[in-house]
């Protein structure tokens, strides 16, 4: 009792203290919970452990389909780091700590769809992370991938993961990548790179590409050097966001020789445009066969309980015919007793 008295004593205290004066920031961070929560968002099962200060994945509940653990210490991404949570869909780790990543770190991961990555200290990525069936958006912004060689990713070709969304923003590139042919590439966000060139050949290997943004990559390049690549955007109704348009809109750009290399371009975008349809063909052959498959099971179970509803009803008719037929048998006995007694009589 007296414990128990000393504790609401204590918990009084604070409450009185919290409101007498300001918490301080490291009370204010040590207030911060430390531990994961699980909530249900967009009808997936996530568990939300951002900005918990932790240094690694704790244990967390199987069947999870989003992480959320940015803003955390996380160094290294092992190969059994995730190995629990193969049903992971949206996978957080931005500004981590993140330095290195195995080569099987995400390989278990089929379903992923969007990984975000950015703001940590990434110097090589995986080959793996490419080859994801399922990844449609991948954010690097503010990693020093490219710093040291800019053809770091040259092993990962072909790319097979559906990229629709790549984010390589603020990684310190004076070059662009070769990725090789992205045919489902939408938005590529380049902006914030000190870039010396923009070669046109890069773009015509993304024959689907909406947006590009070049914001603060482009100031310091010559004019001439961009008309090639700016009037394919046009070409092509790319849409390309930089900081200011004024300069593209003088006579000094307007009189920048074109290269006569459209030929050589085209045949790479029509390429890129067959692989395309490709795949779009072979997604829209399998959906056309899980309907048709569908459709068989459903009539196949349809056709199934239609049998085992006639079975019962037969079933049930069988039964009533019985017992009346049982019913009726000892009256029918009753009536030939009493012909035969008058009989007697008689």
């Amino acid at each position: 009792m007296n414990r128990l008295c000393k504790t609401l004593l204590t918990v009084a205290l604070l409450v009185w203290s919290s409101h007498g004066k300001e918490m301080t920031e490291i009370e204010v961070l040590g207030a911060q919970p430390t531990h994961c929560t699980y909530e249900y968002a967009y009808e997936m099962y996530g568990a939300h452990c951002a900005s918990r200060r932790l240094s690694k994945i704790p244990k967390l509940k199987s069947g999870i389909e989003i992480l959320d653990f940015s803003d955390n210490k996380l160094q290294e991404l092992n190969a059994d780091t995730l190995a629990s949570y193969t049903s992971i869909k949206f996978l957080y780790l931005a500004d981590n700590h993140i330095y290195l990543i195995d080569e099987d770190a995400f390989s278990g991961l089929t379903d992923l769809q969007t990984l975000d990555l950015a703001n940590n200290v990434i110097l090589e990525l995986p080959r793996s992370i490419f080859q994801l069936p399922s990844l449609r958006k991948l954010y690097l912004r503010g990693n020093p991938i490219f710093y040291k060689n800019i053809n770091s990713l040259d092993q990962v070709k072909p790319i097979k993961a559906p990229l629709d969304l790549l984010d390589l923003s603020d990684c310190k590139m004076k070059e662009l990548p070769n990725l090789g042919y992205l045919p489902q590439l939408q938005f590529y966000n380049i902006s914030h790179n000190p870039l010396t060139s923009l070669s046109t050949s890069h773009f015509a290997v993304m024959c689907n590409l909406v947006k590009v943004d070049l914001t603060d990559s482009i100031s310091t390049m010559k004019l001439c050097s961009l008309r090639s690549t700016l009037l394919w955007f046009q070409q092509k109704k790319v849409f390309f966001q930089i900081e200011d348009y004024s300069r593209f809109n003088t006579r000094e750009f307007a009189n920048c020789p074109v290269p006569d290399d459209g030929g050589n371009l085209n045949a790479t975008y029509h390429h890129c445009k067959a692989e395309y349809l490709q795949v779009q063909s072979i997604k829209t052959s399998r959906r056309t066969w899980l309907t048709i498959g569908g459709g068989l099971a459903g009539f196949l179970v349809g056709f199934i309980l239609l049998l085992w509803v006639m079975h019962r009803h037969n079933v049930a008719q069988t039964k009533t015919k019985a017992e009346k037929i049982k019913q009726a048998t000892p009256r029918d006995a009753d009536k030939n007793a009493s012909a035969n007694l008058l009989n007697d009589v008689a």
